[in-house]
């Protein structure tokens, strides 16, 4: 009597686990084939494996790994965007990171936060992740704060000579002022002046939907180089030089 051929072991997703069980990233790659969508964390297609016959993720925790010491994952994510930062130094807010990332949710980012702010306390670094209204920041802590404002200050440095400054002075007291009411205020600057302070921002030239002459007004940063928080902390035009 013939014996019975012995089945082949089961192969492919019928197989056994192995001892240490599967890893989340081969769970990922056989669901995905199940669906047959394609994984969003797989490799590019010239680069694509089959993954009911070989597991090609890489150990992204393993040492020896040259991306190990930084993987792409929501607390690098989040690292890099902190480090960027919003204009003006405005927070970065949990939900605003998290509808950056598929699956994490805005307290997800807190924690993630949490673990970057004592990772920095436990490296002794010079800046830290503190909450800042409804948001996140990465800053220099506060004994280092003054080498930011040092290099901040140069950063904002901004020479004048005096045609320029009597531009400034003409149309922050009477703005918004056309090119032709600059010679009538006695401010005989020439086109080059006016370019160069439209180009360091200090002033605008804004046009007239009417169709009528564009004129100069000052701008945000005028205010902040000569640290005015608006137009009405401006002196008198007749009050002395301070």
């Amino acid at each position: 009597m013939a014996r019975k051929k012995q089945a082949d072991p089961a192969a492919g997703f019928a197989a056994p686990p192995a001892d240490g069980g599967l890893s989340i990233d081969r769970l990922a790659q056989a669901f995905a084939a199940m669906m047959g969508t394609a994984d969003p964390h797989a490799a590019p297609a010239d680069e694509a494996v089959d993954v009911m016959h070989v597991d090609a993720s890489p150990d992204l925790d393993d040492p020896g790994s040259a991306d190990a010491a930084c993987r792409v994952s929501p607390l690098t994510i989040l690292e890099a965007l902190l480090f960027v930062g919003l204009p003006g130094g405005k927070p970065l807010s949990s939900q605003r990171v998290a509808g950056m990332m598929r699956g994490v949710r805005p307290q997800e980012i807190d924690d993630l936060a949490g673990q970057l702010r004592q990772r920095y306390i436990a490296d002794n670094c010079p800046y830290e992740v503190v909450s800042k209204e409804a948001g996140w920041v990465l800053r220099l802590r506060p004994e280092f704060a003054r080498f930011g404002h040092v290099l901040e200050a140069k950063a904002r440095l901004v020479r004048l000579d005096a045609p320029a400054l009597d531009v400034l002075a003409a149309v922050a007291w009477n703005q918004p002022v056309p090119r032709d009411r600059l010679v009538e205020l006695g401010c005989d600057a020439g086109p080059a002046v006016l370019r160069q302070l439209v180009r360091r921002g200090l002033l605008e030239l804004r046009h007239d939907d009417a169709g009528g002459e564009p004129c100069y007004l000052t701008t945000k940063k005028f205010l902040e180089v000569f640290k005015l928080e608006s137009l009405a902390d401006l002196p008198a035009p007749t009050d002395p030089p301070q």
